[in-house]
């Protein structure tokens, strides 16, 4: 598995990413590409690949504001998770976060993602609130979770 920052070039790739999974914030292509142009606050993309043919798989998509981080948007092929790719993602994530002084990392996640919530809370993430409606097609809460560093 190889994890690495994403630039602009890969866009085509993380927006097939997001189309192909189910969970994954479906962005416009217009957003993809601002990741990636000078902005505030600055946003990070990570890109996993298969080692051997360097296919990608996921990605991981983060903003921070200060000590502040915010993970928007996680997603990995369906035929490969339950691998490593996401917690390979998370853990770029937590260890770039770490290194910029990163008080906390915030998210949210839709209630009924019972998979998505057990992935979190075995990276560290808490609930600390829910969101009632949050949520549209369908309509549904979003629970928001925090990872918090001891710096």
């Amino acid at each position: 598995m190889n994890i690495r920052l994403a630039d602009e070039s890969d866009t085509s790739q993380l927006i097939a990413i997001s189309e192909a999974s189910g969970s994954a914030a479906h962005w416009t292509p217009r957003q993809w590409t601002d990741i990636f142009r000078s902005q505030a606050p600055p946003r990070f993309a990570w890109i996993a690949q298969q080692d051997s043919n360097l296919q990608s798989i996921g990605f991981l998509v983060a903003q921070h504001n200060g000590s502040e981080w915010e993970l928007e948007n996680i997603a990995v092929l369906p035929d490969f998770r339950r691998q490593g790719a996401g917690a390979e993602l998370m853990s770029a994530l937590l260890s770039h976060a770490h290194a910029h002084r990163a008080e906390r990392i915030l998210l949210e996640v839709r209630a009924s993602n019972l998979s998505a919530c057990h992935f979190y809370g075995v990276s560290g993430f808490q609930v600390l609130a829910r969101r009632r409606a949050y949520y549209a097609n369908p309509v549904e809460d979003a629970l928001i979770m925090v990872r918090t560093f001891e710096n």
